[in-house]
């Protein structure tokens, strides 16, 4: 499973990428503008920062918070079109925008609130569902068919999805007990592997819940910054946990020779 679930984020990467989320074309300014009296006009109140352009060469950047300022080009402020989004992901509270290099040119640019476009949206419901698959994986690896897994559960837990197991077999349908737990079962289940790591297990696994109804409702996360970057982190929490199933089931796979 550890394969087949590495396979289809590598697929995720190949297919989603920050072109997806960037802006095209650029609104730019000439360098003998008052790049403050722009950010005052109400067709501009959106933009937070505008390139210079020179000659048909972005030469620079001017931001609303210090539009006297010019603000030279740097490896910092640059990210290729074709970068695999979630590796954007993880390193853009680092800047809260980027141009867009496309071809050999600067023609686009991205910012803190396109991760509340579609394909962040999809590339976070992937994530949390290949980490759920891997979770199941990994406790029918190591429980069999047998369900012993119930018991490292609460009661109230074990009651709730016994409850559902009836309900189902009364509408004659069937689900293994495994499909019918939560998302916090699972990650209960298997809390001595996920502790590992050396995190907060409490705290992560709120961060993750938290992460999944974000994914529902991502147009009502607010657009400010603090909001955008716990967003990020519970992403990059997901993938941590993920790796760690992983490597367990790549070390199980060995040992079985």
């Amino acid at each position: 499973m550890g394969n087949a679930s590495q396979g289809s984020l590598n697929s995720l990467d190949e297919g989603l990428r920050v072109r997806h989320i960037a802006n095209f074309p650029l609104i730019t300014c000439k360098p003998q503008d008052d790049a403050e009296s722009l950010f005052s006009r109400p067709d501009y109140e959106d933009l937070d920062q505008l390139p210079i352009e020179d000659e048909n060469r972005i030469v620079g950047i001017v931001e609303r918070s210090n539009p006297k300022v010019r603000r030279p080009l740097d490896d910092s402020v640059l990210v290729a079109a074709d970068n695999p989004l979630s590796q954007f992901i993880r390193t853009i509270h680092q800047q809260p925008y980027r141009l867009v290099v496309d071809g050999t040119a600067i023609r686009g640019i991205v910012t803190w609130s396109d991760l509340l476009k579609l394909p962040v949206t999809v590339l976070a419901f992937s994530l949390v569902a290949q980490l759920e698959l891997a979770m199941n994986s990994r406790i029918k690896e190591k429980y069999g068919l047998e369900n012993d897994w119930l018991e490292l559960l609460d009661q109230d837990e074990k009651k709730r999805i016994l409850n559902r197991l009836r309900k189902l077999q009364r509408e004659n349908l069937a689900l293994s007990l495994l499909e019918l737990a939560d998302f916090s079962h699972k990650a209960k289940v298997l809390r001595f592997l996920l502790c590992a790591k050396g995190g907060n297990f409490e705290r992560e696994l709120e961060s993750l819940k938290s992460l999944r109804d974000e994914i529902a409702h991502v147009k009502e996360i607010a657009r400010g910054v603090e909001d955008l970057k716990r967003f990020v982190e519970r992403i990059e929490i997901a993938e941590l946990w993920l790796k760690a199933l992983e490597s367990e089931q790549a070390v199980s796979a060995a040992a079985r020779g």
